[in-house]
């Protein structure tokens, strides 16, 4: 179906992880105000000249997602111009197209009015949901007509939820990080201080909710791995696998992983999972649409 599309698709995917990649980094290094308060241009030009190294980080951040904004539109009007028959395809090209242009609204705010730490919070879960979209879309134009297992009521529940779960638990992760409460706690799992503030309380409920969101998918692998549903459990395997290594390089963090990359693999392993547990709820939902429907036209 489309195959052309969807390898366009899949690039696009790509450069929109790249854009979450970058994105952190710019974060972890302060680089915010690379470019001042200027937006959309840098330090009132459209190209510095004699950046500093904060300037080159901000600066090739935005020109990335520049151009990956220019591909996602390509994208969304590509596939309305040419999928004539599949609505959930054109929904989910519809929203990474809509989730990148409130992200990149956000991300412009923050330059020119200094938004606060709970708002600077949103922006990685933005992005976070338009690369969803996007790997969706990419599934779903490879994928063609197939027809798939229905997932069982509970099972589909269980998968909304954990997707649902998984925003929240990424939020307090990116609030974290804005509010500059990585290091606020000694030691881990636990805080090991005598004297608490406002930001270790902030970074001891992260370690909670990703500490629960770990028991919360292998309850979802225990329930897939009852049905029998293969699909559904080897994605469950997976999301298993980033969530592990994702909660291991967060204590990597905490312990004394100062590197630029640490953080950087950190966010590119939720990405990971978050993606693979979106696809679930969505195929959740669609094989039992499907099911329906085929019961529907063998009763006719």
């Amino acid at each position: 179906m489309h195959k052309k599309l969807a390898l366009f698709s899949a690039l696009v995917t790509l450069g929109m992880m790249l854009v979450l990649i970058m994105g952190g980094t710019v974060t972890k290094t302060d680089s915010g105000d690379g470019c001042g308060t200027d937006w959309p241009l840098c330090h009132g030009k459209l190209i510095p000249t004699n950046p500093s190294v904060e300037t080159m980080i901000e600066y090739s951040h935005r020109v990335v997602s520049g151009i990956e904004g220019l591909l996602i539109i390509a994208l969304t009007v590509w596939t309305f111009a040419v999928v004539k028959n599949r609505y959930d395809v054109k929904v989910f090209a519809f929203l990474a197209f809509i989730f990148m242009l409130i992200q990149s609204i956000i991300g412009a705010g923050a330059v020119i009015w200094q938004q606060s730490d709970a708002i600077l919070a949103l922006h990685f879960g933005i992005s976070l949901v338009s690369f969803a979209s996007l790997l969706i879309l990419t599934i779903l134009l490879f994928e063609g007509e197939r027809l798939h297992r229905a997932v069982s009521e509970r099972l589909k529940i269980h998968l909304y939820g954990l997707t649902i779960y998984t925003m929240v638990v990424v939020y307090t992760g990116a609030y974290v990080r804005h509010l500059g409460a990585t290091y606020a706690c000694v030691g881990w799992p636990i805080c090991d201080q005598n004297v608490w503030t406002f930001e270790s309380y902030v970074q001891m409920g992260h370690r909670i909710m990703a500490g629960l969101l770990v028991f919360y998918t292998l309850y979802v692998l225990y329930l897939a791995r009852r049905e029998t549903n293969r699909l559904v459990e080897t994605g469950m395997w997976a999301s298993l696998f980033f969530i592990l290594l994702q909660v291991g390089t967060g204590a990597w963090i905490v312990l004394g992983g100062h590197a630029t990359y640490v953080p950087l693999l950190h966010a590119f392993l939720i990405t990971c999972y978050f993606g693979i547990v979106s696809y679930l709820a969505y195929h959740a939902y669609r094989s039992q649409k499907q099911t329906t429907a085929s019961a529907r036209q063998k009763s006719v």
